[in-house]
């Protein structure tokens, strides 16, 4: 029920901004019509690229499509963008997407992002003294994004085996889950002249979340099988919970482009009803470190302007970059550490289903130690490092070879050298234009070894969708 009504409440939208909008639509659909047209009309090996890269990324209306969390299948469906100019100050955005599998999981959402931009964003000058052939690009001042959400997500399968880090792959079960998440945020860079080589921008926002914890499919016993609901914090019972985010983010770089950090410092306040004795407070310090092998690298990374389903490049076009197979060497050292800590008071405890995991991909998609199987290990705790190399072979083909450790505890004083897990991963990754970004890998840890292969939910630089815990 709560599925086709979300379908329902994403296709009524997309009807009534059609509606509201319908001359601006109908051109776009036009324009759209005739691209699709000129690029699918011949079945030769690139000609279909090309053809399927357009079917993929173009707007108004694409085909979406990507892995759901891992254990829940490949996801399929339609994706509609928008954007609105209404002056040189701001930018309007508004997305829907709607997806399902095979195996009865799904997701539908709703996205707007407000883009304050500075009238001089982008331009390019030519400074006094140089050729007029010659020409310098002024770097992009920061830019202000506003965002407002609607996503709800139907989880059939997700595997649990205890917490922290001494849980056993014997005592795997499994739960689904549902969850909808309401809310919006906020990122506003800060404009103190003394911190711009930082690039620092405040971060904020609010979220409703209400989940719902069912019986999962598949031939593992049921969670609560295994598991009394007393001994488990969450399984019990689910009351919806109000989020408050606040924190940091610096993105400087150094040495001409030959470092470039990206360091976020947040705080959220997880507060739900006194009778679940769930609220808590969780702090996250994620450093990512990226060392370009070669000065000329275009970032492929999320940008704060796009919506998950648009790749644009620039605030100021809703354009994806063409597909191209350049013979461009590219490739990037990369190093991150993520460190994740909860507190609560002696009466509280995290449930269950929002502590952070460690295993294969996590609910957001995110792969730390990909040796191990999905979720293998759960905890309020995390600490995470992870390095890796990526360079291209030949134009969107990339090889790229990851070592990643980590471990996860109930109280943050308890993490212990000797309870670090620790995994390897090669492979290959496809990242074409603003195509969802594919990969392919052989990981192995300390339990298994495994094979995965994997499409972005999001197109190739569009933003995150909100986090799932």
């Amino acid at each position: 029920m709560r599925r086709s009504c979300m379908l329902a409440a994403v296709t009524l939208l997309i009807a009534q901004t059609v509606s509201a909008q319908e001359s601006r639509i109908a051109s776009d659909l036009r324009r759209q019509k005739e691209l699709i047209a000129d690029a699918c009309d011949t079945f030769s090996l690139k000609p279909l690229g090309e053809c399927v890269y357009t079917l993929f990324t173009s707007s108004p209306l694409h085909i979406a499509a990507g892995n759901q969390p891992p254990q829940n299948g490949f996801a399929f469906g339609l994706a509609f963008s928008e954007r609105w100019t209404p002056n040189e100050s701001w930018r309007i955005t508004w997305s829907a997407d709607a997806v399902t599998t095979f195996a009865g999981s799904w997701r539908a959402g709703a996205y707007a992002k407000f883009i304050r931009t500075p009238g001089t964003s982008g331009v390019s000058v030519a400074p006094a003294g140089t050729p007029a052939s010659t020409s310098v690009a002024i770097t992009p001042r920061p830019v202000a994004v506003f965002d407002v959400f609607l996503q709800s997500i139907s989880l059939e399968t997700l595997s649990f085996y205890g917490t922290g880090m001494d849980s056993t792959r014997e005592n795997r079960t499994i739960f689904g889950q549902t969850q909808t998440i309401v809310g919006g945020s906020a990122l506003y860079p800060i404009g103190a002249r003394a911190l711009a080589a930082l690039r620092p921008a405040l971060v904020g926002g609010i979220q409703l979340r209400v989940i719902d914890i069912k019986d999962g499919r598949g031939s593992f016993p049921a969670i609560g099988q295994e598991f009394p609901p007393a001994s488990l914090p969450g399984l019990a019972d689910q009351d919806p919970f109000t989020q408050f985010t606040e924190g940091i983010r610096l993105k400087p770089s150094f040495g001409n482009g030959a470092v470039s950090l990206n360091y976020l410092l947040s705080s959220q306040q997880f507060r739900t009803s006194a009778n679940s004795h769930g609220s808590f407070v969780r702090w996250t310090a994620d450093l990512r470190h990226e060392f370009p092998l070669y000065r000329r690298v275009a970032s492929t990374g999320p940008r704060d302007f796009n919506s998950p389903n648009e790749c644009a490049t620039s605030a100021g076009s809703g354009a994806c970059p063409p597909l191209q197979f350049s013979r461009n060497r590219e490739g990037a050292i990369t190093i991150r550490a993520l460190v994740i800590g909860a507190s609560v008071s002696e009466t509280n405890q995290v449930p269950f289903y929002l502590q952070p995991t460690l295993g294969g991909s996590d609910l957001n998609g995110d792969r730390l130690l990909a040796g191990y199987d999905d979720y293998r290990f759960r905890g309020p705790n995390l600490v995470a490092v992870q390095e890796g190399i990526e360079h291209s072979l030949w134009g969107p083909v990339g090889v790229f070879v990851t070592l990643e450790q980590g471990a996860v505890a109930e109280r943050f004083h308890e993490f212990r050298f000797n309870d670090v897990a620790h995994s390897a991963t090669v492979g290959l990754t496809l990242r074409a234009g603003g195509f969802p970004m594919v990969n392919l890998a052989f990981a192995f840890g300390g339990e298994t070894h495994r094979v995965i292969a994997t499409m972005d939910a999001s197109l190739l630089g569009g933003s995150r969708r909100p986090s799932l815990f």
